[in-house]
């Protein structure tokens, strides 16, 4: 299969191509932004201690997929080698990982919708069996007659022939096109669910109708962003590999760019969609968040040295204790037993 991404390669780079210039530029910067916004939005989770409220860690998870996928997304291994096997192993594990978290933020949408007095805290150990199970098994698979190497401007599995196609799609495209249009008929349901809600909280005041709303606040409000922003950028590299695929011989330079740009800039973007909430730019003020952050600093250290000080002390306690001399049979004997 011909594609600008494979025509462009980094093992080419005496190529001066001005298309390939600007496919590997704007990965280059796409990967850098989401890093720095990953980072950005990661420290602010563990600072404010975001984490310990469930939808936050559905964010955090997403957040810490995308941005080990835009680190790999940097700079690629020339040639097909150990390197370049691990990184497209990786690389396939965090991009897959990246889009099972949005499916489950869509299906945790609609559990909540469905079912708002069920305990979420159960479906967490769901999700992660899920989501890590299946990135490990069909990470796996492309390993086993060595697919993973160099595709194009990034090590991933190969394409140079029919069965790494299929590959292709089983460990990477079929969960991406689950997210584009499970993901769509999902957010269809969920936007008429909740319109629905919000006019039903109209009226005389009822405990149970500002429960619910409450909880639409709570679990729903802060995810509602996530599916449809992802689902957008999910359709340009989609859209690539549906045209690599119906015409190999005539890649389509805007396409290739589009996927260059978009594939490693989720991070980017979701850490954007969590920074510019209401209640996240409320806490980011610069003094609130120099406060917290010298809070987080000593508290981090208070709890190092508490550690420290335990493992020194359990060491001494080793040290001091004395084994208990052991007498033998002829020793414990009295005086008066001996002939």
């Amino acid at each position: 299969m011909t594609s600008w991404l494979h025509l462009c390669t980094d093992n080419n780079k005496d190529n001066d191509d001005y298309r390939c210039s600007n496919i590997r530029t704007g990965r280059l910067i796409s990967a850098s932004l989401s890093l720095v916004g990953c980072l950005l939005a990661l420290l602010v989770i563990v600072v404010y201690k975001k984490f310990r409220f469930f939808t936050q860690r559905l964010v955090m998870y997403v957040l810490c997929s995308c941005m080990v996928f835009a680190l790999l997304s940097l700079n690629n291994i020339a040639g097909d080698g150990p390197g370049c096997t691990a990184k497209g192993f990786f690389r396939n594990a965090a991009g897959l990982s990246q889009n099972l978290w949005i499916i489950c933020i869509n299906v945790h949408l609609l559990i909540v919708m469905m079912k708002p007095s069920m305990n979420y805290y159960q479906l967490e150990k769901i999700y992660h069996g899920v989501v890590w199970g299946l990135t490990i098994v069909l990470s796996i698979i492309p390993l086993i007659g060595n697919h993973y190497g160099h595709a194009g401007i990034w090590c991933w599995i190969k394409g140079d022939s029919n069965y790494e196609n299929v590959l292709r799609v089983i460990c990477y495209y079929l969960w991406l096109l689950l997210l584009v249009f499970g993901g769509a008929v999902i957010y269809v349901f969920i936007v008429y669910m909740v319109m629905k809600k919000i006019n039903s909280y109209d009226g005389p005041y009822n405990p149970e109708r500002e429960r619910s709303k409450q909880q639409y606040k709570k679990s729903i409000k802060p995810l509602l962003l996530y599916p449809i922003v992802n689902l957008i950028l999910a359709i340009f590299h989609t859209a690539n590999r549906i045209q690599n695929w119906a015409n190999p011989g005539n890649p389509v330079y805007e396409l290739a760019l589009a996927h260059s740009v978009v594939a490693p800039l989720w991070g980017f973007v979701n850490a954007l969609l969590f920074l510019l909430n209401k209640e996240t730019i409320k806490q980011l003020h610069p003094v609130s968040f120099w406060q917290e952050l010298k809070q987080w600093s000593k508290t981090t250290f208070i709890f190092a040295k508490s550690v420290e000080t335990k493992s020194r002390n359990m060491e001494y306690t080793v040290k001091d204790e004395k084994p208990q001399e052991q007498h033998s049979a002829y020793q414990n004997q009295s005086f008066g037993d001996m002939d």
